[in-house]
């Protein structure tokens, strides 16, 4: 699967995407609003990029690598977890490399993943969580057509602090 946009292509990561994974997840930024872990190894990016290709094959999650059209280089992920063809919804979840913040490139990746799961999978519900002191994650599902539904109190636990939550969604038309 590719899904190809004007910056980027999202594809499903491979075993030679774990040296840019680790480079860029090893920026304390990215583990600041996401659950990847800091320190961030080589094996680290190893060991997910296994995980992503077992996932899919139980059709569970679907892992997208955000590949920079004009380089080349995988510079972030985006994907679908908690697939419920049944009920007919997924969770996005997503980070790109903090050099390529503020470019437009996050808001393209979201829209061609849920382009493709509310068209090609046929979802009728995408929905993310985003800390609210993300303002940027959240800012960026609002452009792309996501709407606030509420908040969720005390919804995740990292390093024993526990955070609250909005939680958006996009719903198919």
């Amino acid at each position: 699967m590719n899904l190809i946009g004007q910056q980027i292509t999202l594809r499903h990561p491979t075993l030679d995407d774990t040296e840019a994974i680790a480079k860029y997840c090893a920026d304390i930024e990215i583990s600041k609003f996401t659950f990847i872990p800091h320190p961030y190894t080589l094996r680290d990016a190893v060991d997910f990029v296994t995980m992503c290709i077992d996932d899919l094959s139980s059709n569970s999650s679907l892992h997208c690598g955000i590949i920079h059209n004009a380089t080349n280089e995988l510079i972030g992920m985006i994907g679908l977890n908690s697939i419920n063809l049944t009920h007919k919804r997924a969770e996005l979840g997503y980070w790109v490399a903090k050099p390529f913040w503020g470019q437009g490139i996050m808001f393209e990746a979201i829209e061609l993943i849920t382009t493709y799961s509310l068209d090609t999978l046929d979802l009728a519900r995408v929905f993310a969580y985003v800390r609210p002191d993300n303002i940027g994650s959240w800012k960026v599902l609002e452009k792309a057509g996501y709407e606030r539904e509420g908040l969720l109190r005390n919804h995740f636990c990292v390093n024993e602090i526990m955070y609250d939550h909005y939680i958006y969604a996009k719903l198919k038309d």
